[in-house]
């Protein structure tokens, strides 16, 4: 398993040392190592003796920074349930004057992950923990009784479920005048509804406003402020809806949660559909004219992996591994550009330069693909749709968070996909 790259390193490092005195990037880089020997999965940590060790701060990294290091890793690998677990230990134990620093960041990593999941009866514990332990928090008891709020809208909503009547489904892409890939779903039994495939949206499936009200969509009471990652400028607000069905060709999903965005709707379509909503599906494959859902799904036949999670807050993405200008980074994937999205460092550059990802190497133009945009910690900017164009197709994995690069002469692969 491929460990955090060196950029995530150093930033996580930093903002924990802000909290937690210094320690250097080379620790948490040897400590995880160990753990990553230890367990591909990170599943044998002995939490109570990391703690045994606390008070021996003369012979290693922090305890809680080694937690915090843990959760971010399982966060960026998908591995949502050991994170939550290490976020509940931490709670649980960690002295108040310890914890308090950090409480907002994992209290925020479980709220999100359990409206990911309608898990609405987990929001009402959380409020209720807060009531009990941070009755001193003035701003932390107002996010309580908010939780509240919304664990009484939603105790009635079951939890989400996919069914399948089709073990591959394969849908060919339609585009609309700026080229987005799109597909035709149900929404609640109504015809008609055209999704963007968005694999940079990474909050899950967004639909407009006008839309989500002509097609009776449950909202429920939380809002937030979002603005575009690539224009930043333009603020919205999103609340949070369920749909009954959303049915894709041969894939049903149930209950499914979403944001319903009161942006101006300029896409001719219903909404988006984001990566945390593709990832339920486990297995996607993605070329430059379909998109494909297999279950269950082959295994890998080439060994790569990517990361899903950017920034503190959990929001999913694909994050792909990459050499950019000569130097290791990653790029989120984002099929709903149709350009290379770079930082402003780019821009003014007389000479393009190559950036290679999957073993294949592309030339930049100079200044053609350089973009100001929202930095995340994972990522330097974003692949467009003509990295789909570059391969045969990207087969995503993620349950395992692995990627195979099928590259277009690699015919003997193609015809095993195929099977």
């Amino acid at each position: 398993m491929m460990i955090i790259n060196s950029i995530r390193k150093i930033l996580l490092t930093c903002l924990l040392s802000t909290f937690y005195g210094q320690v250097s990037a080379q620790d948490v880089n040897n400590w995880l190592q160990e753990q990553l020997n230890a367990s591909a999965e990170l599943r044998h940590v002995n939490y109570d003796e990391m703690y045994a060790k606390a008070m021996q701060t003369d012979k290693g990294v922090d305890p809680l920074i080694r937690s915090l290091v843990v959760i971010e890793y399982c966060r960026a690998y998908g591995l949502d349930s050991l994170a939550i677990e290490m976020a509940d230990y931490l709670l649980e134990k960690a002295p108040n004057q310890r914890i308090q620093g950090v409480v907002n960041y994992l209290l925020d990593m479980k709220y999100r992950l359990a409206l990911l999941r309608n898990q609405y009866d987990e929001l009402e514990r959380m409020a209720c923990y807060i009531d009990r332990r941070w009755k001193d928090k003035p701003k932390l008891m107002e996010l309580a009784r908010h939780w509240h709020r919304l664990a009484s809208a939603g105790k009635d909503i079951l939890p989400v479920s996919i069914q399948r009547t089709k073990n591959v489904v394969g849908l060919a892409f339609d585009r609309d005048s700026v080229g987005h890939i799109c597909i035709d779903a149900k929404v609640n039994q109504a015809k008609g509804n055209r999704f963007i495939v968005d694999t940079g949206m990474m909050s899950s499936t967004i639909l407009f406003q006008k839309y989500a009200r002509q097609l009776n969509v449950r909202l429920l009471p939380d809002s937030i402020r979002a603005s575009s990652a690539t224009h930043p400028d333009i603020v919205y607000s999103m609340q949070l809806g369920i749909v009954d069905s959303l049915c894709i060709d041969g894939i049903k999903f149930y209950n499914l949660p979403v944001w319903v965005s009161d942006e101006v709707e300029e896409y001719n379509c219903t909404g988006f559909i984001g990566t945390p909503d593709l990832a339920r599906l486990e297995y996607m494959e993605l070329s430059r004219d379909s998109i494909v859902f297999r279950y269950p799904f082959p295994k890998n036949k080439k060994e790569a992996n990517f990361t899903m999670n950017t920034g503190s807050k959990g929001e999913r993405c694909i994050c792909l591994p990459c050499n950019l200008d000569g130097h290791e980074s990653s790029l989120i994937l984002d099929t709903g550009s149709n350009a290379f999205l770079l930082p402003k460092q780019y821009a003014n550059r007389k000479e393009g330069f190559f950036a290679e990802v999957g073993g294949m190497k592309m030339w930049l133009e100079a200044g053609m693909y350089a973009h100001g945009f929202v930095s995340y910690p994972d990522s330097r900017g974003f692949w467009g749709l003509p990295l789909l164009w570059s391969f045969e197709r990207l087969c995503f994995n993620f349950r395992n968070a692995h990627v195979d690069y099928v590259k277009k002469k690699d015919v003997e692969y193609t015809e095993y996909l195929n099977e």
